[in-house]
């Protein structure tokens, strides 16, 4: 084995998938620190990691980027679903080795909340990229990528929490020769329909169609379902001008009929090339 080039390795991020690459980080004998910079700490992360003895620290930003443009040591710098762009006076550093994890298949959706756009664009596949950061955000080099099919049942949410697995997966996977500084990286492809998504776009600006065909309606409620976190909010659909939302929703097969959309109690029932889209415990905008 190569003796390591990295003396300390540096985790930013909130959730499971920090803990999980500073924990593998830790157990492979690298000093690391987890840093969290999410403006609500995470009490739980923090307990976790000290249970586990990893050290931890929630500190503002700048604090953060300071930090790391002092430091003189080879630093490993793991953004692992952290929601800040790092600086570029921080990755221009050279003793700076940073990588990030992207919910996509790079070039395909760089930016927030890829995983519901792969869904709404009812793309084949999906999957997770690690690769070299540098101030163009998600456009460095790729270092691993794992693929997922996306089928007809799956939600926003299922698909994060298959992501966040397969990252860690992937993490353990490059881990070594990064330490080592043996890692290589691939030039991302250049595709013409590239769209960089902003944290405050959501599918369809969040409502549904109908003039979509089933399958669309269907692709749109499960890319907007992140379950009880509501990443994305509540979508809603304009019918006879009146804004409703719901409760949940069912997706199944039917039979298109001469009137597609029906109310049957508290449901709204939507019918479209063989699938019945329902909508259960609905409510006009005002009264939600």
């Amino acid at each position: 084995m190569q003796k390591s080039k990295i003396e300390k390795v540096y985790v930013l991020g909130s959730g499971t998938l920090a803990y999980e690459c500073s924990l593998y980080a830790k157990e492979q004998g690298a000093d690391v620190l987890l840093l969290e910079m999410a403006v609500k700490q995470s009490v739980g992360l923090e307990k976790k990691a000290e249970k586990a003895g990893i050290p931890y620290e929630h500190l503002e930003r700048s604090v953060v980027y300071d930090r790391l443009c002092a430091e003189e040591k080879e630093i490993l710098l793991v953004s692992a679903i952290n929601e800040f762009i790092i600086p570029k006076r921080v990755l221009d550093k050279p003793n700076i080795t940073a990588v990030n994890l992207h919910q996509a298949l790079l070039p395909r959706h760089p930016g927030r909340n890829a995983e519901s756009w792969a869904i709404f664009e009812q793309e084949e596949k999906s999957g997770i990229t690690w690769h070299f950061m540098r101030a163009e955000v998600d456009k460095g080099d790729i270092i691993l990528q794992k693929e997922i099919v996306i089928d007809d049942e799956m939600t926003a949410y299922k698909l994060f929490q298959q992501q966040i697995a397969l990252a860690k997966e992937g993490f353990c996977e490059i881990f070594q020769p990064l330490m080592e500084g043996t890692a290589k990286g691939t030039p991302q492809p250049v595709i013409t329909d590239r769209v960089f998504h902003k944290s405050t776009q959501i599918p369809n600006e969040g409502y549904l169609d109908l003039s979509w065909d089933g399958r669309k309606i269907s692709a749109f409620l499960r890319a907007m379902d992140y379950s009880v976190l509501k990443v994305l909010g509540s979508p809603k659909l304009i019918l006879d001008g009146k804004t409703y939302q719901w409760a949940k929703y069912q997706i199944c097969s039917g039979n298109t009929t001469e009137k597609p959309v029906e109310f049957q109690g508290n449901e709204i029932h939507i019918y479209k090339n063989g699938f019945e889209i329902i909508l259960k415990k609905y409510k006009l905008q005002e009264e939600m």
